[in-house]
């Protein structure tokens, strides 16, 4: 019998019962679970999360009849009508559940055991959607100490490499399950067209901050090429990415050493360079930008190569060559700050002072000029 069978999909927390979670709990120990107690809280404020999230605590006994706990998230489609129809215009709903479901396999779990990061996202229970219902049920990471850190000033050295790390691990996954099963192992089709008027949004944000510098004229030079902006990529190999990976998206164990990936709305195949100049320009310290740049491209491709390696697969790809890919992809980190921009500033995420020198970055790599002389926007 299909697993996804034994559940019933839910709408919300108050579809939830004892005998839905003792089903859950069985399937997911394969043991016998009887559920003794539950309780489900409600986030007074969502952060920016496009789904609905319930935090449910479990107490249960196996077979073992030893009392234990669990903590676990639920997610859940959206109530709000325009945000259920932003989520269908991205195939964002579509994309995570499907995501999820490959991260529950035992090909996933065997594959980041032998990376020695066993855990590069939460471990996830059950992941199901049809029509506009939607269920994702993860570990609670929160009950480890595990917790999101989005500081003005950015993500320090080590928060950088932690992230970079893990999502060297997906990466990896990616191109080994790419050359086993082909592409059509993580087949949910993107769409990016409705980023545009996000994109509009905070241009023009930044045009009225940068007012009177020459910046301005850089900015007014790129309002016309949005479209190509939203669509640009460098060639280089294939893997599932992230998609939108900043801080926001990511737990921090209390030491920092590690960190855990979240929200994978946007997952995709594409480009890992991608993933690593969202975190880099959205989130990680300017010095970490301006000082410590290669040492964590060297981290990162280490990782990466690595966790190949043990899993008996390798990329024809070198370090030079991801950096190549890195100083190519600028353009595309600036894309989806500029896209987040507005909801950042309003949830003080970011602010002024953090696009300035995300500003500055760009203008001294060269960036703008590269990208407008690409498209004949400059002679």
């Amino acid at each position: 019998m299909d697993k996804d069978s034994l559940l019933t999909i839910l709408r919300s927390e108050k579809d939830l019962s004892t005998s839905w979670l003792e089903k859950l709990m069985t399937m997911k120990l394969k043991r016998d679970v009887r559920v003794t107690s539950w309780t489900a809280r409600v986030p007074e404020e969502k952060d920016g999360c496009l789904s609905e999230i319930s935090f449910v605590h479990v107490e249960y006994q196996d077979s073992s009849n030893q009392s234990k706990k669990q903590s676990l998230v639920f997610k859940f489609m959206p109530r709000d009508k325009h945000l259920i129809e932003f989520m269908k215009c991205g195939n964002l709903a579509r994309k995570e559940i499907e995501f999820y479901k490959l991260v529950a396999t035992e090909d996933f779990q065997l594959f980041c055991e032998r990376t020695g990061l066993r855990h590069p996202v939460p471990d996830v229970y059950w992941s199901f959607m049809k029509d506009d219902l939607l269920t994702l049920v993860m570990h609670d990471l929160s009950t480890d100490d595990f917790r999101v850190d989005i500081p003005l000033e950015g993500n320090h050295l080590l928060q950088t490499k932690a992230t970079l790390h893990s999502i060297a691990v997906i990466h990896a996954w990616g191109i080994a399950s790419l050359k086993k099963y082909g592409k059509g192992f993580f087949n949910v089709p993107s769409k990016a067209d409705f980023l545009g008027d996000f994109f509009t949004n905070g241009l023009e944000k930044q045009i009225e901050i940068f007012q009177g510098t020459p910046t301005e004229q850089t900015l007014k030079a790129i309002q016309p090429l949005s479209e190509d902006l939203i669509k640009m990529r460098s060639p280089f190999f294939d893997t599932v990415i992230h998609g939108d990976l900043w801080a926001g998206n990511v737990l921090f164990s209390p030491d920092d050493a590690t960190a855990a990936i979240i929200d994978w709305q946007f997952a995709c195949v594409d480009n890992p360079a991608c993933d690593l100049v969202t975190m880099l320009l959205i989130s990680s310290h300017p010095e970490v930008l301006r000082r410590h740049l290669t040492e964590v491209l060297e981290s990162y491709w280490q990782a990466l190569t690595n966790d190949l390696r043990v899993n008996g697969a390798a990329v024809e790809a070198t370090l030079q060559d991801l950096m190549d890919s890195v100083e190519e992809m600028w353009m595309y980190g600036y894309m989806f700050y500029t896209v987040s921009l507005i909801e950042m500033m309003a949830n003080e995420k970011t602010n002024v002072d953090r696009l300035r020198c995300i500003v500055t970055f760009l203008e001294e790599r060269g960036a703008f000029k590269k990208f407008l002389q690409k498209n004949h926007a400059l002679e």
